[in-house]
């Protein structure tokens, strides 16, 4: 695994300048791991929807239109990406929140989330960040919740690898990806997972996994805020 390349102030620049094509490249490269995460879900009692990282509100956009009773909350360090984010939810009418946050400190209340869903993040996170977060999005969750990943992953094929080539030479050019395996970090963190896949297209791999809490994990009922 590669390490991180860009910090906080790097990443915030780097999505504010690509914010207004994201979606282009979304289309291109990451249509079929949010399919495949949807295709997973289960939204049947999911109240509340907290979507880190969100930038500009594909990924929560589609699950609330599977989840019309549900809140959803959209958590972004990018400004642009935010604003893009804010666009969506006018023209879609999904009348999901948006805050400005770290996902190491989310500014969201304790054990009140029943599906966090989070997509390449940990991609741009360096490994020693792995566990604040994780350990975050356990304090957020509520008991029975779900964690939903979606991230750049390791290249296993020639193609794939071209993508790597090009963390290597400019970061930004990625948004500061590189392929990262989430399931060790996950289960070291107290999760358990329920599924794992990977998904290529347009020679982007891509992890995604479905966890929920170990028992034990997260904030016990007495901690919760009311």
């Amino acid at each position: 695994m590669l390490g991180a390349r860009l910090d906080a102030p790097g990443v915030i620049s780097a999505y504010n300048r690509i914010a207004p094509i994201y979606d282009l490249w979304g289309r291109l490269a990451e249509t079929r791991a949010h399919e495949l995460c949807l295709d997973w879900l289960d939204l049947e009692d999911v109240g509340l929807v907290l979507d880190v990282a969100t930038g500009t509100g594909a990924l929560l956009g589609k699950v609330l239109e599977k989840a019309p009773r549900a809140r959803g909350i959209g958590v972004d360090l990018s400004p642009g990406m935010l604003r893009r984010a804010a666009v969506r939810s006018n023209r879609a009418g999904c009348g999901y929140d948006l805050l400005r946050g770290d996902a190491r400190s989310l500014p969201i209340r304790s054990g009140v989330v029943d599906l966090v869903i989070n997509s390449y993040m940990f991609d741009l996170l360096p490994e020693s960040e792995f566990t604040v977060v994780l350990d975050e999005f356990a304090r957020v969750m509520a008991p029975r919740g779900r964690l939903a990943l979606i991230n750049m992953t390791l290249a296993d094929r020639a193609a794939e690898r071209i993508w790597e080539t090009v963390y290597r030479v400019h970061p930004p050019l990625l948004g500061g990806c590189r392929g990262v395996k989430m399931t060790a970090p996950l289960t070291q963190a107290g999760f358990l997972i329920e599924r794992q896949s990977r998904v290529s297209q347009f020679g982007f791999p891509s992890e995604i996994v479905l966890a929920r809490l170990s028992p034990g994990k997260g904030v016990p009922d007495v901690e919760r805020a009311p």
